[in-house]
């Protein structure tokens, strides 16, 4: 890969780009290939990207920062690749964006091919209420609870914070899963139950998972949480409590899941079936 990242570096030099944007571009291009050092470059898609640079939003105390190593990524894409990021520099989708749905029969033949406890309640929360790598990996025991069944998802303005449904057939998932590794407060810690569980092991596992199941798909883990908008519409879910639940400030983002959304015109129940009318003698 490093070859690759002289290449892009005479490339800048030859543009109009200062010695500083091009150290500093550099160091972006190293610093995200050595997160996904295990990864083939095939396996690196558009969504994994996008996710990297939302958990560097997390980490970097400036903004520009983040922006910058969006910025340096797309272009070495587009340089070196050929290939233009259906992302922004922040990491947010673009309005337009094809994505890769698996049906229910597929999500559990995927989550049945995890033996792993911790990886599988991981994967089984994920569905459970779409929520985002970022947000499972910050997700503390304290935010669950049992009794009403519902998961917080804190934000650092409280106001933000979302109430999410925990499905009760998966409590047994969870409570087996913190019985075997007693995590303290972080419900997924990292190593040695310090800090936070890496994304980069997250998607390691979801990728093994994904091949060990036979399943010949181009997902992430992300599929998981566009999976439980699609099939959420297709059960009936009204788009604008699923905008909450995902999180999505602008409905736009959310309406893009209409398109996959399947359901057979047979089944739709209209609302004049609820009416009790008389029949003429």
């Amino acid at each position: 890969m490093t070859h690759l990242i002289e290449r892009f570096t005479e490339f800048l030099k030859k543009g109009k780009y200062n010695s500083a944007t091009i150290a500093s571009y550099r160091n972006d291009i190293f610093v995200f290939y050595n997160h996904f050092r295990d990864y083939p470059q095939s396996k690196i898609t558009d969504e994994l990207i996008a996710e990297y640079l939302k958990l560097l939003d997390e980490k970097k105390s400036s903004r520009h920062e983040v922006i910058q190593a969006g910025k340096a990524i797309k272009l070495f894409y587009e340089v070196i690749f050929n290939r233009k990021l259906s992302i922004k520099a922040t990491g947010k989708e673009k309005e337009i964006q094809t994505i890769d749905v698996l049906s229910q029969t597929e999500i559990k033949l995927l989550i049945d091919t995890v033996k792993n406890i911790k990886h599988k309640a991981l994967l089984i929360l994920v569905y459970n209420s779409g929520m985002k790598i970022s947000e499972v990996i910050k997700l503390r025991i304290s935010d669950i609870d049992f009794k009403k069944y519902t998961i917080t998802l804190k934000h650092k303005n409280s106001k933000k914070d979302r109430l999410l449904r925990l499905s009760p057939n998966i409590v047994v998932f969870i409570e087996k899963y913190i019985k075997k590794y007693e995590p303290v407060d972080v419900l997924f810690p990292g190593s040695g139950g310090e800090g936070f569980y890496s994304s980069r092991n997250i998607q390691m596992f979801f990728q093994k998972a994904l091949t060990e199941s036979g399943l010949n798909k181009q997902a992430t883990l992300n599929t998981l949480r566009h999976s439980f908008a699609v099939h959420s519409l297709e059960m009936g879910l009204d788009i604008h409590i699923l905008q909450q639940m995902l999180g999505h400030t602008n409905i736009q983002t959310t309406s893009v899941y209409n398109q996959f959304v399947k359901i057979k015109t047979e089944q739709i129940i209209s609302p004049l079936e609820k009416l009790d009318l008389e029949i003429p003698l």
